[in-house]
């Protein structure tokens, strides 16, 4: 259906609004590498939440745009190849998901969509090992120490679901990295060996 749509109206870059693509190479390839660290977690971002890229992750997540999916996954999928390549030991990814609530109100989950992307680059399975299973309020609203407390508890996994297992965990921003931390220490209680985080951009 998506590519009958794409015939009909052909998508145009989220970055600069050319046609062809939804996100062009040009746009895709500005900014450089981030890396921060969140506690013990260390984030890894195709770029800062900035620019070209910025725009591309507000329309995927915001205006239904998932045929983003495809050019986000793929810097998502550069950064797990990039550790893969200098010997980093990964057996899964595994999205950071929404509520059902709010996924099914915005009609898929971004970073679902991100992670199995991802996954299929890199020839790694997809697990859908973490839940969330507490609604909370959008992280974009509350400053730092409001984030953290926001999404306490909000992630399980099932016990022994990813023993063993050195997880990529996907999402689209990391800001504070509040919720990939939640998401992280959901997955280690599951029984996570290792986990390192990859997102599309870093907001920090």
């Amino acid at each position: 259906m998506r590519d009958f749509l794409d015939a009909l109206v052909p998508p145009r870059c989220a970055g600069c609004g050319d046609a062809g693509s939804w996100l062009c190479p040009r746009c895709a390839s500005e900014g450089d590498p981030v890396v921060v660290h969140s506690g013990p977690l260390i984030v890894r971002g195709a770029a800062a939440h900035e620019g070209p890229l910025r725009e591309a992750v507000h329309r995927f997540k915001y205006s239904g745009e998932r045929g983003l999916a495809a050019e986000l996954g793929a810097l998502v999928a550069r950064l797990i190849a990039g550790d893969l390549a200098r010997g980093v030991a990964l057996d899964a990814v595994v999205a950071v998901p929404l509520h059902p609530d709010r996924a099914h109100a915005r009609g898929y989950d971004q970073a679902a969509l991100l992670a199995a992307v991802a996954a299929a680059r890199v020839g790694l399975p997809s697990s859908g090992g973490l839940y969330r299973v507490r609604p909370s309020r959008p992280q974009v609203d509350l400053d730092r120490a409001e984030r953290s407390r926001n999404v306490e508890g909000a992630f399980v996994a099932v016990a022994g679901s990813l023993d063993g297992a050195r997880v990529a965990l996907v999402d689209d921003v990391a800001t504070t990295g509040a919720t990939l931390r939640a998401a992280a220490d959901a997955a280690l209680a599951a029984g996570a060996a290792a986990v390192r985080a990859y997102v599309v951009t870093v907001d920090a």
